[in-house]
Order: C-alpha cells, then structure tokens, then sequence
C-alpha cells in the first residue's frame, strides 16, 4: 500500500493521504459500516468468531442492487413449475404466517396482514398472506360480509 501510494504522489495525483492516515479512516469505515465479528465458545470450549447476521441483513437492505433481487413474497409461478424457493408450496401453504412478510408497501399506503383493508371495489378484507403473480402482488384474504343481523363473516378468499 505504501509503494500503491507513492506511486500516486510521484504521478501527479492531488490529495493522496499518508499511509498513517489512510489506515485511521479505513479503521473508522470498518468500525461504522463493517461486519462486526462476535466472538462466541462453542460447547467443547473451542474460540471461534461468527459475522454478526443483523449486520449484514441490514447492508443487504440498505444496498439498492442487492435489495432489487431479494423476494420478500411467495411467488406463484405462472407455468406451476417449482424452480425457486419462493415458488414452493411449503412457503406459500404451510409456513407460519408470523415468519412471512407483514406488510405490502403500495404507492400510497402501507397495508398490514390481519388488518382490515378495503378494496379499490368498497369491500373489505383482511389479508393473511402476501403472493407474487404475473409480477404483481396479491393477497391470500378474508372477505368481510356483514349478515343481516349485523355480525360480520370473514370466509378466506385465495387471489
């Protein structure tokens, strides 16, 4: 790194730091936007460091090119061939619905699963799962129907 700065400085280039200082802010940028390794014990007694998964969710998040290919729904193919993991079934049947995703941002509101939602139609549903279909996203919904005596039904609707 010390010749790689050199060389900078003997061409020309203009603001390249000292060596000293180059490893300070290298040491900050690691300390705020690195992965911090948590050191932990395993049962044998054995040392060994493990890369903090908060940490590099929270970058993944916060990366707009990584974050673009993630799949926050279920997915259901439209030819019904199972290729990816969000396409299959166990996620988009049998998953507990707490460990799925809670909320669809649309362009002008938030809506939550087990909330009433009303429909663009005046109906009202609470949705119980997000689905992606032919690229748009859709819910898994309990319609609510008042009955004549004034109690509400909320039979569960696939679309």
């Amino acid at each position: 790194m010390r010749v790689f700065l050199w060389i900078l400085r003997e061409t020309g280039a203009r603001d390249v730091p000292s060596f000293d200082r180059l490893r300070q802010v290298q040491k900050q940028i690691r300390e705020e936007y690195g992965i911090p390794s948590i050191p932990s014990k395993s049962a044998m007694g054995n040392v060994f460091f493990m890369n903090d998964p908060r940490a590099i969710i929270a970058q993944d998040w916060a990366n707009p090119a990584v974050r673009a290919q993630m799949h926050l729904y279920p997915e259901i193919p439209e030819d019904g061939v199972v290729r990816e993991i969000w396409h299959a079934l166990k996620w988009r049947k049998d998953m507990d619905l707490d460990a799925l995703s809670p909320m669809y941002h649309a362009i002008s509101a938030h809506y939550y699963v087990n909330e009433v939602a009303r429909l663009k139609n005046g109906n009202f549903v609470v949705p119980i799962r997000w689905l992606m279909y032919r690229g748009k996203v859709h819910a898994d919904a309990f319609v609510v129907a008042i009955n004549e005596t004034g109690d509400y039904e909320a039979p569960l609707v696939r679309g």
